[in-house]
C-alpha cells in the first residue's frame, strides 16, 4: 500500500512539472529585440524661418532593444516630405534622417504602457522653389525664379507616446514630438502612428 502511495505521488509530481515548468521556464524570459515602422506627419515650422512650407507627410523604419524593462535603446531611419504653403505652392522640402536614443516605459507591465523617448539624429535635407518675382519680360510674360538649397545637419527629436500591446509579438504606438533641425533652426510638431514586431527573446537576469 506504501508504494502504491509512493508510486501515485510521484506520478502526481511529474505531471505537475510537465505543466508548471514550462510556465516558470518562459517568465524567465523577455523580448529584447524588435523592428518597427510607422507613418508620420510634420507640420509647418513653429519658428517661423520657412513660411514657405507647409504639411509634411513620412514613413519611418527601425529597431529597438530593450535593456530591461524600463529602458530602451532604438534606432531608425526616416524620410518625410513637406508640401508649400498656399502662397508658395511649388515649394517642397526632402529630409532623409538617420538616428537613434532612449526609451523610457512608464508602465511597461500593462497593456497600455506611456513613455517618453529622446533622440539625436543626423539630416540630409533638400529644399526647392520657384516663384514669381513680379517683373515682366520684353513681351509682358512674369518673369519667375528658382531658388534651391541642400545641406546636412544634426537635429533632435524627443517627445512622449504609448504603445498598445495585443500579444508578445505584436504592439501599435502613437507618439508625438518636436523635431528640431539645426541647419535652419526649425521647430516642427513631428506624430507617428505604427507597429513593433518582438523578434527575439532573451533569459532575464
Amino acid at each position: 500500500m506504501k508504494k502504491q502511495y509512493l508510486l501515485k505521488r510521484e506520478y502526481i509530481v511529474m505531471i505537475f512539472s510537465l505543466f508548471v515548468f514550462p510556465l516558470t521556464l518562459t517568465a524567465q524570459f523577455e523580448q529584447k529585440v524588435s523592428v518597427n515602422a510607422s507613418v508620420s506627419t510634420a507640420t509647418y515650422d513653429l519658428s517661423g524661418n520657412n513660411e514657405n512650407l507647409g504639411f509634411g507627410l513620412g514613413l519611418d523604419g527601425g529597431l529597438q532593444y530593450n535593456l530591461n524593462r524600463r529602458f530602451s535603446l532604438f534606432g531608425n531611419a526616416r524620410f518625410y516630405y513637406k508640401f508649400g504653403t498656399a502662397d508658395y505652392p511649388d515649394a517642397y522640402f526632402d529630409n532623409l534622417s538617420f538616428g537613434g536614443g532612449l526609451k523610457i516605459n512608464i508602465l511597461p507591465s500593462k497593456k497600455i504602457n506611456p513613455y517618453l523617448y529622446g533622440e539625436a539624429n543626423f539630416n540630409l535635407l533638400w529644399y526647392e522653389d520657384y516663384f514669381e518675382t513680379g517683373l515682366l519680360d520684353e513681351f509682358g510674360v512674369p518673369i519667375g525664379d528658382y531658388e534651391f538649397d541642400f545641406g546636412a545637419s544634426i537635429g533632435g527629436l524627443g517627445g512622449a507616446g504609448f504603445d498598445i500591446s495585443f500579444n508578445d509579438h505584436f504592439t501599435l504606438f502613437v507618439q508625438s514630438g518636436i523635431y528640431y533641425i539645426y541647419y535652419d533652426e526649425s521647430v516642427s510638431s513631428y506624430s507617428q502612428f505604427g507597429f513593433r514586431i518582438n523578434l527575439f527573446k532573451s533569459k532575464t537576469i
